[in-house]
């Protein structure tokens, strides 16, 4: 599958994460296990749901954008989508499904922030739609800057 600009109408369901050297927008799996955090490696991740038939996800679409030109260029900071058509009864990703089963994601859009290091893992869980400022004060918060 190729990359893509940035995951939303259009895009078929899986999990995508951020690569910071070309810009653009990998399918890391569509089948198979759900995703866990750290599994990229140590740093803080924004992992956001995403329904495609959310219009409130629309919305939220333009707030992850301006966070992801901001910080998508760092090495320690990883953005995960996790894309359903409707959570994980309408999902034709078995990956992303299962993702959205394992955080009990109900609510949408949804985001989780979670900082993963030597001493485990730090996360803040945030529904609805939310302000690039606002999630940028929780990236700040967990990598020590706020």
């Amino acid at each position: 599958m190729l990359p893509v600009a940035m995951p939303g109408p259009g895009s078929p369901n899986g999990i995508y994460v951020y690569d910071a050297k070309k810009r653009v927008w990998n399918v890391l799996r569509r089948d198979g296990e759900s995703f866990k955090l750290g599994e990229l490696g140590k740093g803080l991740y924004l992992v956001y749901f995403d329904n495609l038939y959310c219009p409130a996800c629309r919305s939220q679409d333009h707030h992850i954008y301006k966070l992801v030109m901001k910080y998508g260029g760092r090495s320690d900071i990883f953005f995960v989508i996790v894309v359903c058509d409707w959570f994980a009864n309408n999902c034709n990703s078995e990956a992303a499904s299962k993702t959205f089963k394992e955080y009990n994601v109900s609510a949408s859009p949804t985001l989780i922030v979670a900082k993963v290091s030597d001493n485990g893992v730090v996360e803040e869980r945030l529904e609805g739609v939310r302000t690039d400022n606002a999630i940028e004060y929780y990236i700040k918060k967990l990598v020590g800057e706020a």
